[in-house]
């Protein structure tokens, strides 16, 4: 792999901070909003607190206190689409218009506009375009049923939101850019189909056993795949969430017991004090998305070569609540997306695993899985000084495509390439090609030769 990159992950640190009144939690949680915003600034990490119209009121002082003095942000929760608003676009664009009219009294600051929501739709996406919002926080890759989010089928990361097809990149410039609830272990998640307890919420990997509050190698190790591809991609996002309210074990808010309390306070501490040891880039939510709009004109593409992070979750009752999870060992993977397609492709196989098209897909409940052409390889010609691969398809449906070629590529550069659009070496370990199948055969041709 070429150098990393560090100042290329764009690192921020988000925290549900609203008022609530629910069976598990009342009020706002201010014991818990404390502790995590103490964690963060201990590290000069700033804090994006995600509130609502009622928590603003209770939180103002402290927030324009953190504002001026770390540079926390804020981006607004929005009411649910369809169990607060009916499924009436009216009535949700007229209560995001009152809840931000209120932000914008307390925090004068806060211009660039993002909203927060798991339970997300078209009607979300097009109010947020009316509104001039910049960003939509909430998305979960791979995942399906938890919370009651199924976006199984999207990119990971951020890309521009196509406000007719929530779940698909925009074909262009779209005006909102998408952010997950919070990032993923891509290698363990794909081969495993367990996003939630594979991941960097704090709650779900140390209930499932992968950390502890004095041990976070899974983490250091998930973080390290992901500052390894600050080689490959201008800007990698790694986002990281924890509700506040599960920073506190109180008669107002006892979602977990108090030893879960100080097991995510020992792993977000120890965390904090292994990523700032890198120039990355430790930024805001808002201002990662003026980062995105301002750095590319379309959805940008994404390579991601990834690997097993080698640490396992137990056997217990929260891992086995979805049936159980996989445990591997896991091949390294190549993951990559843009605008048109996302595709898996696993250690050693030229066509993707996992193929996904998005080109003229209109159904949300779609995950987008494609067919994948039979490819054959035509010609292979290896010596010390360079390697000749020629693959051939068939007739095929005109789609968006790609393959790999696996290799050990140390030295070697890509010489010439023909009948695809791009031939990018990954990591010293393989070569990816992106192309377009025409409905037409085709011929796709690889020269490597030794630097």
């Amino acid at each position: 792999m070429k150098a990393m990159k560090p100042e290329n992950l764009i690192y921020t640190f988000v925290s549900y901070a609203s008022h609530y009144d629910t069976p598990w939690g009342k009020g706002v949680a201010l014991e818990g909003i404390d502790r995590t915003a103490a964690l963060a600034h201990k590290y000069n990490i700033p804090v994006t607190w995600i509130v609502n119209k009622q928590s603003v009121p209770i939180l103002e002082e402290r927030i324009n206190r953190w504002h001026e003095e770390f540079g926390d942000n804020i981006i607004l929760q929005t009411p649910f689409f369809i169990e607060d608003c009916g499924m009436d676009k009216a009535k949700f664009k007229a209560a995001l218009e009152d809840a931000w009219g209120v932000i914008q009294g307390a925090f004068p600051w806060a211009g660039t506009k993002v909203a927060a929501r798991g339970k997300i739709y078209n009607e979300v996406i097009q109010v947020l375009e009316e509104l001039d919002f910049k960003g939509m926080w909430g998305y979960c890759w791979e995942q399906v049923w938890w919370d009651g989010i199924t976006h199984k089928g999207i990119p990971w990361g951020s890309w521009y939101v196509d406000p007719n097809r929530y779940k698909v990149p925009h074909p262009g410039k779209g005006k909102v850019v998408a952010c997950e609830w919070t990032a993923r272990d891509l290698n363990l998640t794909y081969h495993s189909g367990s996003p939630v307890i594979y991941s960097t919420d704090p709650n779900d990997v140390l209930r499932a056993g992968l950390c502890t509050g004095d041990n976070i190698d899974y983490w250091k190790n998930l973080f390290e795949d992901y500052l390894v591809n600050t080689a490959l991609n201008d800007q990698v996002f790694f986002l990281q969430q924890q509700e506040a309210h599960e920073m506190e074990f109180t008669e107002q808010f006892a979602v977990f017991p108090a030893s879960h309390v100080e097991g995510c306070e020992g792993m977000l501490d120890l965390f904090f004090q292994h990523i700032t040891q890198y120039e990355i880039t430790l930024t805001t939510l808002p201002h990662a998305m003026e980062l995105y709009h301002a750095h590319n004109e379309e959805t940008a593409p994404v390579y991601m070569l990834t690997k097993d992070t080698k640490i396992r979750p137990e056997i217990n009752e929260y891992t086995m609540t979805m049936g159980g999870v996989g445990c591997g060992p896991w091949p390294n993977a190549f993951l990559y997306y843009d605008k048109e397609c996302q595709m898996a492709f696993v250690e050693g196989e030229n066509t993707p695993r996992t193929y996904r098209s998005y080109v003229g897909k209109g159904n949300m409940h779609d995950e987008f899985v494609e067919a994948t052409p039979q490819v054959f390889v035509s010609k292979y010609e290896k010596t010390d000084e360079h390697i000749r691969v020629v693959y051939e398809i068939s007739y095929w449906k005109r789609l968006p495509f790609g393959l790999a070629y696996w290799d050990a590529l140390e030295g070697f550069e890509v010489a010439a390439f023909s009948g695809c659009r791009e031939a990018k070496l990954i990591g010293e370990q393989l070569v990816f090609l992106r192309l377009e199948l025409t409905g037409e055969p085709c011929r796709i041709e690889l020269l490597l030769k030794r630097a």
